[in-house]
Parts: C-alpha cells; structure tokens; sequence
C-alpha cells in the first residue's frame, strides 16, 4: 500500500514541476496556440443569409448561393447551388465549402436535413435561427460574424440597422396608428398575423395589424373575416414578379366585390416590391419605410 503512495505523490509531484517549468518557458519556446481555422469558401442556403454575407464584406468568399438569392446584384453571379426548397447537396460539395450557413429547424426542415448531412460528412456548418422577429436577425448577424472573424462588422451592421430603425419610429411616432391587412395570398385570401416578423415592422412603421390573435402565422381569412377587420390599408406584396401594373389592375379587379371596407372604399390598396420586407436581413429598415409610406405617406413629402 506505501509503495503505492509513494508512486501516486511521485507522479503528482512531477506534474506540478512540469507546469511550473512551463510556465516560466520564454513563449517562444511553448507550443503555438491553435488558431481558427480561416474561413474562405462559403455556402449561403437563403437569400437573407447572403445578403448579411454581402454586408459584412465576405462577398469574395462566397463560393455559392440559392437561385433565389439576387440582392445584391452580384449575388446573381455567384454559382447557384439549387433553391432555398431544394438545395443541392452535390453542388455544395463540389464547391469544397469551408462553412455552409443554414436556417434553423423547425421551420425549414429540409434545411436542417442539409446541416445533419453535411455534419455526417465532416462538413462545418453553421445554422442559424430562421429571423421570426428582430432580435433573430440580430442573433443571425451576431453568430455569422463570430464564426467569421467579422465581429466588428457585424457590430456596426447591426447598430447601423438599429439606427436607421429609430429613425422611422421618431418619425412616425405621436401618431395615430393605421390599420393594415398585409396580404400574402389571395386565393384562397392568407395574411400576415400577429406572430411575424412582418407584424413587428408594421407597428415599427405605425401601424396596426387589423387581424387579431391566430394559431397559424399566416393564417386564410373569410370573407367575413376581411369585412369585419375593418381595414384601412391592404398592401400586398409583388412576390417577386416585376409587373407590378398588372398587379395593381388584377388587384383593383378582386378588391372592387369588398366596397364596404374603408381599405377599398378609399382606394388605399398598395402593390410593394417585398424582397426588403418578406426576406428580414440587412435592409429591414427600407421594408419599414415601404411600409411606413403606405400607412403615412404624407410624412414623406418632404
């Protein structure tokens, strides 16, 4: 049993010299610390994902994006990787990605699928919360620029965000709020509830979501249901499509059977490029504004 002992305090007093003659070594002489492995290549998998890219100035190591990502211009030229549905898993392998950035489950389940795949083969992936409301989007941007050594960009991205931000709330402040119905769909009639990052940049804008509380985010709507809100503004989102007239003549055509609701009865139904609004990222304050001159456009004037 002593003999043991003996053996046991030997080790112990060892180790301790050891971490004692380390610790007094010049530091040239101690091993070299591990660095971060140096990002270069990365895969974008939703178009707000690249433009946070683009905004922290990683643009030159982008080697891939959705086809649905095409703001800002130059995104379009990057090499296409399959949708934000669909992505292609060969395609993102064949870029040879050192991150390949995700949305985060349960919204997006094939894109949680996506991150399990790539982990499985030794890929490194970063998935992020899908941006549900603003702090989201802060977190997203947060997480990006860590993860590529763009704190400081992140942190002026994101407090240049916020200012602007303050801006609108200053201006649209004291008041009164509208009601709007932001329309997603029309057929069958599906709007934007309460629980949405959309519903959070109506009331930054000065507005009031005319729906009240709903299980689902975007919920259908009745025919009742849309009478009874009592809507004074319907703005409705181009979904990508460029023709906006047309829009704005079919729009006239299916809002003129609902005369009853002030929205149409006083002709303030609005067709908006959505890309600033539906995609939350960097330029949320242009949605915002979008927003904000619909409800208050004579605040904008000037």
């Amino acid at each position: 049993m002593k003999k043991w002992l003996y053996l046991l305090s030997a080790v112990i007093i060892w180790v301790i010299i050891g971490f004692l003659i380390f610790d007094f070594l010049p530091a040239q002489s101690r091993p070299a610390a591990r660095t971060k492995q140096e990002i270069s290549r990365i895969i974008s998998t939703a178009p707000n994902i690249t433009e946070i890219l683009f905004a922290l100035g990683l643009e030159e190591t982008i080697a891939g994006v959705t086809s649905d990502s095409t703001y800002p211009a130059s995104a379009a030229r990057k090499p296409n990787i399959g949708n934000f549905w669909q992505p292609d898993i060969e395609a993102i392998i064949a870029a040879k990605p050192d991150l390949v950035v995700t949305l985060g489950f349960p919204l997006y389940p094939q894109q949680q699928n996506l991150a399990d795949r790539l982990r499985r083969f030794s890929y490194n992936s970063l998935t992020v919360f899908h941006t549900e409301n603003l702090s989201d989007l802060f977190d997203t941007i947060e997480k990006i620029g860590t993860v590529t050594q763009r704190q400081q960009q992140a942190n002026d991205l994101a407090a240049d965000i916020k200012q602007k931000l303050e801006r609108i709330e200053v201006l649209v402040a004291e008041k009164e709020n509208v009601r709007v119905l932001y329309v997603v769909q029309r057929n069958p009639l599906r709007v934007a509830g309460r629980n949405t990052f959309i519903n959070e940049m109506i009331e930054l804008a000065g507005g009031e979501n005319a729906i009240g509380a709903t299980i689902q985010k975007y919920p259908p709507i009745s025919t009742e249901q849309l009478i009874t809100c009592n809507t004074d503004v319907i703005i409705e989102p181009t979904m990508g499509q460029e023709k906006s007239e047309l829009l704005e003549q079919s729009g006239l055509q299916y809002w003129s059977r609902f005369e009853n609701v002030p929205a149409v009865k006083n002709k303030r139904i609005y067709i908006v490029a959505d890309d600033a609004i539906s995609q939350l990222g960097p330029r949320v304050a242009e949605g915002v504004e979008t927003i904000a001159r619909c409800l208050k456009p004579k605040l904008f004037e000037k």
